[in-house]
């Protein structure tokens, strides 16, 4: 065969390509097949941490401790979360997706009454990393617990008022898109009260 033939110049180099396209597929497709059982179960896993945390129910973050409490007090009706405490409260925690900076950010909101939040969880967020990633830090969740909105943002560290949330410093989109999505899921906290 000559090394500068019409099969070394063209039909070799297809060859070539077609076998390394279909081992890389075989790869790629073993290695979906083989974990997608344990993808599964690490959503589910962030999910139910994010209703607890939304709720404000004490679990350690272990799989085991999220899936216990999980059980234990949450019940799932109409696409919302009840959770009834050992205290018998009961709390709502839905679901809400909104545009962010780079992509759209999906919370857990908790109400304990129509008017006020329980607490906040992101289940997901393509932000910033160090600027409107901060959003996922417990500093800026915390501060939702026991308020009232509609909110407003103000500068970070000085917010003393039940309407009022600190933004992050170097990230206001994030903070604005943030912002938004809550005070559209506050607007509707009696409507979620009132479809139970």
């Amino acid at each position: 065969m000559k090394k500068d033939g019409f099969y070394a110049l063209r039909i070799h180099p297809i060859i070539f390509m077609a076998i390394v396209t279909i081992v890389c597929i075989v790869i790629t497709s073993s290695l979906f097949l083989f974990t997608s059982d344990r993808v599964k179960s690490n959503e589910q896993f962030f999910l139910r941490r994010s209703v607890l945390n939304a709720a404000s129910i004490n679990h350690d973050g272990t799989p085991l401790s999220v899936e216990e409490a999980y059980t234990s007090y949450v019940t799932e009706e109409n696409g919302k979360y009840i959770i009834k405490d050992d205290s018998n409260d009961q709390k709502t925690v839905v679901e809400r997706t909104g545009p962010g900076l780079w992509g759209p950010i999906t919370i857990m909101v908790g109400f304990s009454s129509p008017n006020t939040l329980s607490g906040v969880s992101i289940v997901s967020q393509n932000e910033t990393p160090g600027l409107g990633a901060r959003i996922e830090e417990p500093w800026f969740t915390a501060q939702f617990a026991g308020k009232s909105g509609p909110f407003r943002l103000v500068e970070e560290g000085t917010s003393d008022s039940d309407d009022e949330i600190d933004s992050i410093t170097g990230a206001t989109r994030t903070s604005e898109s943030f912002r938004n999505i809550i005070n559209s899921v506050v607007k509707d906290g009696s409507t979620i009260y009132k479809d139970l």
